[in-house]
């Protein structure tokens, strides 16, 4: 006769030794491919925990016992069992008391009566069990509706007479609590996330988490544990992504000022972290708010082939009007020196934009070539409190790229290159700010040579005009050819899968060495280098 289940799975006759059992479970699991068969670990985990309870209360030895108690009659072998057993499928498909069994009971009963000779505090912990799942299944259902705070209450009460049962009960009837309110709860998620973190204070259920025992129900429930977790550090003012998830969960689009008060990179760690780890939480974020700040991406196509290139997606910085809430509202041709109020004298505007283009630049220059960008100029000096000129055209040569032609886009990219090798020669942190476009308050020390080319170049994006553009931001996708790579981990010292992962993590330690790298290569060989890269860049 074939082996019936809890045993046939275990690959052992029926016995009650409960340390032949747990070896049976131990041979079997080494046996299986846990992250490649989760139903198959999760028939296993059931069968030891059936063959310990059986091991505990007792077995059948008639030829026709299934383990399954009351219900066996229902398999019996007579003329009626084909018609008894559609009943009994139907029943098993729709009543979450057959899905969750009570894990106290004697037998497999559906129903919430105590069985005869059950102490006092079982048959309190049987009642909670009852209650619990009919509140997890209202109506007798899953429901995605929240506990309303009457339902909280008496939820917890009952997890609390359970998990007070579980201290004082022995390792089997502990065993089948553990198991039952683990699957109770991955079936009736999300209306079960209040219980979630006091069953895991309970049962320590984050100690399985990635380990190779790790139940199929706690797989689910552990990530969605450090999810809520995540969530509530989140919300603290000390959190390194606090100001990201404040400014996203905001209604309605981003704003000019708000983009100012949070770091783009800060947006694109958050969102992208969350996708990847808790992607429940973005339905706490506004979906307007998250989409101005992170649209989607451009199709693009590119491989990661080892010599064919390195794929990128850039998170592109939107470099707002800082002083459009400043600008005068009347023509661009209108007279730029008629300073009116602030009172700023001639010579001190043209100082300043001799500063940023270079001698033979002065506010009139400007302003021929470019009247948005002279406007903006001018609120510029007239509040740089707010940001330096210098930094702010700056910005707007980096957010040019959307606009500019081929012969701007090479001077852009020697700009970048500028100031990321003076940025590294700083420091880290400042690199790291010269990477992610935020010129607003970075000093840096160039050189005359460095100075004077600078100035050339932005009085090239000023011929372009470029410097005026207000961009749209976003993320742009783009593949790095598998010669500029080769070029770049020349410069760098890094190996390819060095380079690689430099590119595509913004926490690299390597980031910097291998941006700079990559501008360094590409200003030497600019006429090689794709548009698509070169605006990408």
């Amino acid at each position: 006769m074939s082996r019936r289940f809890p045993w046939s799975v275990l690959g052992i006759a029926e016995t009650s030794d409960t340390a032949a059992i747990r070896k049976a479970y131990a041979d079997a699991l080494r046996a299986i491919n846990v992250d490649e068969d989760i139903a198959g670990y999760a028939d296993l985990r059931s069968a030891r925990d059936q063959a310990l309870w059986l091991a505990a209360h007792g077995t059948r030895h008639d030829d026709g016992d299934l383990g399954l108690g009351d219900l066996d009659d229902a398999w019996d072998d007579d003329a009626d069992a084909d018609a008894d057993a559609d009943a009994y499928a139907e029943d098993w498909d729709d009543g979450p008391e057959v899905y969750h069994p009570d894990p106290l009971a004697p037998h497999l009963g559906s129903g919430p009566c105590s069985a005869p000779g059950l102490s006092e505090e079982r048959q309190r912990a049987q009642a909670a069990w009852h209650a619990l799942r009919k509140l997890l299944y209202p109506a007798g259902a899953p429901s995605d509706d929240a506990l309303t705070d009457t339902e909280l209450d008496d939820g917890l009460a009952a997890l609390a007479v359970l998990t007070a049962r579980a201290d004082a009960a022995d390792l089997v009837e502990y065993d089948s609590l553990d198991g039952a309110l683990a699957e109770l709860f991955a079936s009736t998620w999300p209306r079960s996330a209040p219980f979630v973190e006091p069953a895991n204070a309970a049962f320590h259920w984050l100690d399985e988490d990635g380990s190779i025992e790790e139940r199929p129900a706690l797989m689910f429930l552990n990530q969605r544990l450090k999810g809520m977790r995540f969530h509530e550090k989140v919300q603290q003012p000390g959190h390194p992504l606090h100001k990201a998830w404040v400014e996203l969960s905001r209604p309605g689009t981003a704003a000019i000022v708000d983009r100012l008060k949070v770091k783009r990179l800060d947006i694109h760690k958050l969102i992208t972290g969350i996708r990847d780890r808790y992607p429940e939480l973005e339905s706490y974020l506004d979906p307007k708010r998250v989409a101005s700040w992170n649209p989607k991406p451009d199709a693009g196509a590119g491989g990661l082939g080892p010599m064919s290139g390195i794929f990128l997606l850039l998170a592109v910085l939107a470099v707002p009007s800082l002083f459009a809430q400043f600008a005068p509202r009347s023509d661009d041709s209108a007279p730029i020196v008629s300073v009116g109020e602030s009172q700023l004298m001639q010579a001190e505007i043209d100082a300043q934009v001799i500063t940023i283009f270079g001698p033979g630049t002065d506010i009139k220059v400007v302003q021929a070539e470019d009247p948005k960008l002279a406007r903006e100029l001018m609120m510029a000096i007239k509040n740089s409190e707010i940001v330096v000129p210098l930094h702010y055209v700056r910005m707007q040569a980096l957010a040019s790229a959307e606009v500019a032609d081929r012969t701007a886009l090479e001077a852009r990219a020697e700009l970048k290159a500028i100031w990321l090798t003076a940025a590294q020669a700083k420091s880290a942190q400042i690199c790291r700010m010269a990477i992610n476009g935020d010129l607003r308050a970075l000093t840096l020390d160039l050189d005359k040579k460095d100075r004077a080319r600078e100035q050339e170049l932005l009085r090239q994006l000023l011929a372009a005009k470029v410097l005026s553009h207000m961009p749209k931001g976003g993320e742009t996708r783009y593949s790095i050819p598998g010669w500029l790579v080769g070029e770049t981990v020349k410069r760098s010292g890094l190996s390819q899968e060095e380079l690689k992962a430099a590119l595509t993590d913004p926490d690299s330690a390597d980031r910097c060495k291998a941006e700079t790298a990559l501008m360094q290569a590409v200003i030497a060989a600019p006429d090689k280098v794709p548009d698509d890269v070169m605006r990408g860049l």
